[in-house]
């Protein structure tokens, strides 16, 4: 068993309390919380008035989120080039479909040099791999979210159910058929006479999504893709099962759900494939007949799958390997 521990910094971090911001907070609480003390855990903007002597006693340095100043990781780096770097989830790229895209994308992928570069899902940090220079390409990895639910768990047992499906809608900017995609599904739905509530991304409170969850059987996925989704995951913490593409899906109760073929990673990044309505509909289908069932609980799995514990041992694990030495 290894019992080497690791002084972290960080350096950077995402806005706001939600999204990335939300993720960055699970992310230093689940390292510092870890039940084997593998981690300590500070940050920069916390230590007043910081000199580079105060900082030597730190393993590793990592940037979570683009817009930090080229000049903070110069100086760290020159200062201590025997420490550890690493950078991710949330540094690149803001423009999947086009790379790397502004001068700082193209100052972070021809001159950082990295111990360990992170994204959330394999499929995205396989994309970000083709603009990576090929030297750093091998030091490319993933490690999914982790998250606490700020949601009572009695409002479970509220369920009424009056619709089928809760259509989920959300529409990328490089989506380019997302319409004809979307109004295939709502048209093979209605045509198989299968009832559904719908939701667009944005224009909606987090009430309302919660109440179209427990009045839904099943809640389906039209993103392109998600890294993976906080909604995605609030559904399965209330039981819903879900069904989506292993690219807007990534992290899934059950792979029986996921709906293949309706999507293709190209050169510049993922297109859908016209007529992917039809087997998402058949998967519909599938589910509501009772012919596909769910192997697990969605919100046993999720419980699970995003708490800190697992979080902290895949972290550990990452570390050991990339930054072990």
């Amino acid at each position: 068993m290894n019992n080497k521990k690791f002084k972290i910094l960080m350096c950077s971090r995402p806005g706001g309390d939600r999204g990335p911001g939300l993720t960055f907070s699970h992310h230093v609480d689940a390292l510092n919380q870890d039940k084997l003390e593998r981690f300590e855990v500070d940050e920069l903007w916390n230590i007043q008035n910081p000199n580079i002597e105060d900082l030597k006693d730190y393993n590793i340095f990592w940037f979570y989120a683009k817009g930090f100043e080229p000049k903070l990781y110069n100086v760290l780096k020159q200062s201590f080039p025997e420490k550890k770097f690493v950078f991710g989830p949330n540094v690149l790229l803001d423009y999947p479909d086009i790379g790397a895209a502004d001068d700082w994308d193209k100052w972070f992928v021809n001159e950082v040099e990295f111990d360990l570069y992170i994204d959330q899902v394999e499929f995205y940090n396989d994309h970000v791999k083709k603009f990576l220079r090929k030297d750093q390409v091998h030091k490319a990895d993933y490690l999914d979210k982790c998250v606490t639910f700020d949601i009572d768990p009695s409002i479970i047992e509220n369920k009424n159910i009056e619709y089928d499906c809760l259509v989920y809608s959300k529409r990328r900017r490089y989506d380019d058929n997302y319409f004809d995609f979307h109004d295939g599904m709502i048209e093979l739905l209605e045509e198989n006479d299968i009832s559904y509530i719908e939701l667009t991304y944005g224009s909606y409170k987090r009430e309302e999504y919660f109440d179209a969850l427990l009045k839904s059987k099943c809640c389906i996925n039209l993103s392109l893709d998600e890294c993976p989704g906080i909604a995605t995951y609030e559904a399965m913490f209330l039981d819903v099962p879900v069904i989506g593409s292993p690219n807007n899906t990534p992290s899934i109760f059950d792979q029986n759900f996921w709906v293949h073929d309706t999507d293709k990673m190209t050169e510049k990044y993922i297109k859908r494939k016209d007529g992917s309505a039809i087997p998402y509909i058949e998967k519909v289908k599938q589910f509501l007949s009772g012919e596909l069932k769910p192997s697990i609980s969605p919100r046993e799995y999720i419980l699970k799958h995003a708490g800190y514990e697992r979080y902290a041992n895949d972290a550990y694990e990452l570390m050991i390997k990339y930054c072990g030495s």
